[in-house]
């Protein structure tokens, strides 16, 4: 009898995938990579970046599917990589929305869920951090992989992404995270000059930045790092194509945050939380080669890939997910209204303001509609990337960050990286992508930024966050994974 029930059971999982699969003509379950760059904003070829070289993701783009408008939720690492892996927003994560934070084993882990399904999950590289993970017994957490391992930039990534598919059961489908560390700083001074680029080829400087040739090497620093990055999928893909299994495989290329830049990583502009999403799956997508323009986040990747391998979420312990899953869009056939995306942040730094434990955060919501981008402070006392005093500790050094210091608090360009920010902002994106020129006093756009606060402040009351409910305070007293060093 028992032996009957999970024959039934494996038959309604196997039929189930058959209508989540229609597009690919197939009940085999896709195999999953799924590569995550460590910093990068969507600076790709794919992307119209001349400056920076991505040979082989823009191949995976050219016959696939590019999503001109990908958000993660938020701009830090570990609070980013908490929703892709559960598919809710950092907000909803409890202590998971801070950096430097302990995960809670309560949440589960779409590679939980796929490990206890029975399938093949591997890991190589960064996966989620930093801060502590345990499970229910206080022991480190696995995350379900079957293999994990570091990487360095010298590593030979096939070769482990080879391993791992030579260990794998026969004829049993396979995710694989490749968590590159690329492009984090710190970079090797000039790298981009000394391999040939020059300040020229950068088309054009953010305008929070001054354009001067300090900005410019040192994005070229930071498009040598992306470039790492492209050449390490490039590894996998020619270790994935020799395998014979490259038809069936969903290959995803993403990163949690924009670049590590004054203004950029931590916050919440539009180069702060757009992201490159690209996806390429021969067998699955239907009409390869579009270019998406619906506002997606990256809490979509959970129930996109539970969908496409037949795990119900409800079903294997995983709380209630927020994010829309992408096969709609994969078989060309939208069905998902995404017209907004939520975004916000609450504490990225330890002690980078004093003022509990661990240090208060700076805590913001904001939504993307259409063109436009409002964004609520709601402590506009305090500092956004830090007290001065403590030396700026939510934006990361580098020769960027050092000159627009020196010009001091009363130039514009430190201002737009380091100054106190208003209670409310609002951007036009179709005009201001860098997000410099607020309009929420503009009387004309007055009725447009309350209708956004409004659907804003409803959405994230449906999501309980406690930022909204009057409880944000939680966010602030959570305690930190990391070491509390007071000073610079």
């Amino acid at each position: 009898m028992k032996t009957l029930t999970i024959a039934i059971l494996s038959l309604g999982a196997l039929l189930h995938l058959s209508s989540v699969l229609s597009a690919a003509d197939s009940s085999i379950p896709p195999n999953i990579l799924f590569c995550i760059a460590d910093d990068a904003s969507a600076h790709f070829g794919a992307y119209g970046c001349p400056w920076v070289k991505t040979p082989n993701i823009d191949r995976l783009a050219k016959n696939g599917l590019v999503f001109e408008n990908a958000y993660t939720p938020t701009a830090k690492c570990a609070p980013s990589r908490a929703a892709i892996l559960t598919g809710r927003n950092p907000w909803q994560l409890e202590e998971a929305a801070n950096h430097q934070s302990h995960f809670p084993a309560k949440y589960k882990a779409f590679t939980e869920a796929m490990a206890d399904a029975g399938l093949y999950v591997g890991a190589q590289g960064k996966f989620w951090g930093p801060g502590s993970a345990t499970d229910q017994n206080g022991k480190q957490r696995s995350w379900g992989l079957t293999t994990s391992g570091g990487e360095s930039h010298k590593d030979d990534h096939g070769a482990k992404f080879k391993n791992f598919l030579a260990d794998r059961p026969k004829g049993k489908p396979f995710f694989f995270w490749f968590g590159s560390t690329n492009p984090h700083r710190a970079y090797e001074l000039d790298s981009g000059v000394k391999a040939g680029k020059k300040t020229t080829d950068i088309e054009q400087v953010p305008n929070f930045w001054p354009d001067v040739d300090t900005v410019r090497r040192d994005m070229l620093d930071y498009a040598i790092e992306v470039e790492l990055y492209d050449s390490q999928v490039g590894s996998l893909l020619k270790v994935l194509e020799e395998s014979g299994e490259a038809d069936n495989t969903l290959i995803v290329i993403t990163s949690d945050h924009g670049m590590p830049f004054p203004r950029v990583k931590g916050h919440n502009y539009h180069l702060s939380n757009r992201v490159p999403l690209v996806a390429h799956w021969p067998q699955g997508i239907q009409a390869p080669g579009r270019r998406v323009n619906d506002l997606v986040s990256l809490n979509a990747i959970a129930p996109t890939f539970l969908e496409l391998t037949a795990i119900d979420a409800s079903k294997s312990g995983m709380a209630a997910i927020t994010g829309l899953s992408l096969t709609d869009l994969f078989r060309n056939q939208p069905k998902n209204n995404r017209d907004i995306v939520i975004l916000g942040r609450e504490r990225n730094d330890v002690v980078a303001r004093p003022g509990s434990e661990a240090g208060l955060g700076y805590p913001v919501r904001g939504i993307r509609k259409g063109t436009m981008l409002y964004l609520h402070n709601f402590a506009p006392d305090r500092w956004p990337c830090g007290d001065i005093d403590l030396g700026l500790k939510d934006t990361d050094a580098s020769p960027t960050k050092a000159l627009v210091e020196k010009l001091g608090d009363k130039d514009k360009f430190w201002q737009f990286s380091f100054g106190k920010r208003p209670l409310e902002e609002l951007f036009d994106l179709s005009s201001d992508p860098d997000c410099t020129h607020n309009l929420i006093n503009d009387p004309k756009y007055r009725i447009q930024a309350d209708a956004l606060k409004e659907q804003m402040i409803a959405e994230l009351t449906k999501q309980q966050d406690p930022r909204v409910l009057g409880q944000g305070d939680i966010f602030d007293n959570y305690p930190t994974a990391k070491k509390a060093s007071k000073g610079k």
